[in-house]
């Protein structure tokens, strides 16, 4: 299979960069999103701008990046949803957001009567990396069609991984947002105590990349700035994600209820559901760091 036509169905903060990442790879994109702001950058382009998942269907591959699995099986099975949209086209549906496994099985017994193949492909790197087009793809469901899709994944992610079945890709996410909410947000907390105590994040971050404290902010010293101005550039900005996050280790306590009683995860839990102006401001000062020596 050559993919060519691919349609992207979510243009929000990850969802826009990658659509235009996929561009400049050289696919002819469609942008779907019910928000007019959304699609206005895609528009001005020339780009094609439809407001109906059905109207998706006959590109090759369908992107899927919306919040929720209602959101996704809306976009999939609802009115005006890709699956009435389908007729000789048979595309591919990828759902690069996080859901849970039993959900990605959910949908594709149900598009399968249309001839819709589903691929798990979500993703992990944060607003940063969606830019830079240096994401980590993680892939999930029938080897053929992730193979197939390899080129169009390249043009998003410098980091592709083939997790095994449907479904296999959303649990493997879902661990690591575990591990990767956790340190989002106690690393703001400890980069403000060491602002506060004078130190200089350009110097401090190669000792933490070669320390105990190494992750995914300190590969570079402008990362962690950069990256919490994104997540809180406003606090809608900021209540979006918080809310991405709860749902997130929903998702984890979900696909845990069976692996004893997670005391760690469910404290998590219950700090996520207190967030407030001081978190907020955290995050605001670290964003407000010099970013280069």
């Amino acid at each position: 299979m050559t993919i060519r036509t691919v349609a992207v169905i979510g243009v929000g903060a990850m969802g826009a960069p990658m659509a235009m990442n996929i561009r400049k790879a050289g696919f002819e994109l469609t942008v779907c999103d019910h928000s007019e702001a959304a699609r206005a950058p895609f528009a001005a382009l020339g780009i094609r701008c439809v407001t109906r998942a059905a109207d998706c269907a006959d590109c090759d591959v369908v992107i899927v990046l919306v919040a929720t699995p209602e959101q996704a099986r809306e976009v999939a099975l609802g009115n005006g949803g890709l699956s009435s949209g389908v007729d000789q086209s048979k595309p591919i549906l990828v759902v690069m957001g996080t859901i849970a496994p039993g959900s990605m099985q959910d949908l594709q017994r149900d598009l399968e009567p249309v001839g819709v193949r589903v691929v798990d492909a979500p993703i992990s790197g944060g607003v940063v990396k969606a830019r830079d087009g240096t994401l980590a793809i993680i892939m999930g469901g029938a080897r053929a069609d992730c193979d197939a899709l390899r080129p169009l994944m390249e043009a998003m992610g410098d980091t592709i991984f083939y997790c095994g079945p449907l479904g296999s890709a959303q649990a493997t996410k879902i661990v690591n947002n575990l591990v990767g909410i956790t340190t989002l947000m106690i690393a703001a907390e400890a980069y403000r105590i060491g602002l506060d105590n004078g130190l200089f994040l350009p110097d401090a971050m190669p000792v933490f990349e070669a320390s105990t404290g190494r992750n995914f902010f300190t590969a570079k010293a402008g990362d962690a700035p950069e990256a919490y101005e994104a997540w809180a550039k406003t606090r809608a900005d900021f209540e979006s994600l918080q809310s991405i996050l709860r749902k997130d280790i929903d998702l984890a306590l979900a696909i845990g209820h069976g692996s004893g009683p997670l005391p760690m995860t469910r404290a998590l839990r219950a700090v996520l559901g207190t967030v407030s102006d001081e978190t907020f401001e955290n995050w605001r000062a670290v964003a407000a760091a010099p970013r280069h020596s």
